[in-house]
């Protein structure tokens, strides 16, 4: 896990492309879990602080619902985060995810913008996430090509 977040923080930190949005996260975050016989529902929150190469930076709020089965594997994920600049523009992302509860790689799609994120909805992001107990840490890349 942590080598899948090293490579990925290595392609932030030396991609000279232009058209990229790389964006560093980091916060805390809560759970409420039912655990059933073959799979736990857990409810997620998460509060971060960010910055990015655009030169933003501002505080995001995360809610989503995660359904694991008895292995903490992800069976189902729906997240969704609000993020507020400096200029309080805010725009949304969804987030997709397979892998572990404790950290994985997986994409996003920003939903909604206002400001100057309007022009990047529908532009799809690759990320990163890792834990250390509630603090998270997270790494994201978006090809803004698509809609500039």
């Amino acid at each position: 896990m942590k080598n899948i977040l090293i490579i990925l923080l290595g392609l932030y930190t030396f991609s000279a492309n232009t058209g990229e949005l790389k964006r560093e996260s980091s916060g805390f975050s809560e759970t409420e879990e039912f655990k059933f016989e073959n799979n736990t529902v857990i409810h997620y929150k998460n509060k971060t602080t960010w910055k990015d190469n655009l030169g933003n930076y501002g505080l995001s709020n995360c809610l989503g619902l995660i359904v694991t089965d008895f292995n903490k594997e992800i069976i189902d994920y729906k997240m969704y985060c609000k993020y507020l600049d400096q200029d309080n523009h805010e725009y949304t992302h969804k987030y997709i995810r397979e892998t572990a509860v404790s950290g994985g790689v997986g994409k996003s799609n920003i939903i909604s913008g206002t400001g100057k994120w309007k022009k990047y909805i529908g532009v799809t992001c690759t990320y990163a996430i890792d834990y250390l107990k509630t603090a998270l840490f997270l790494i994201e890349k978006c090809n803004l090509e698509v809609n500039e």
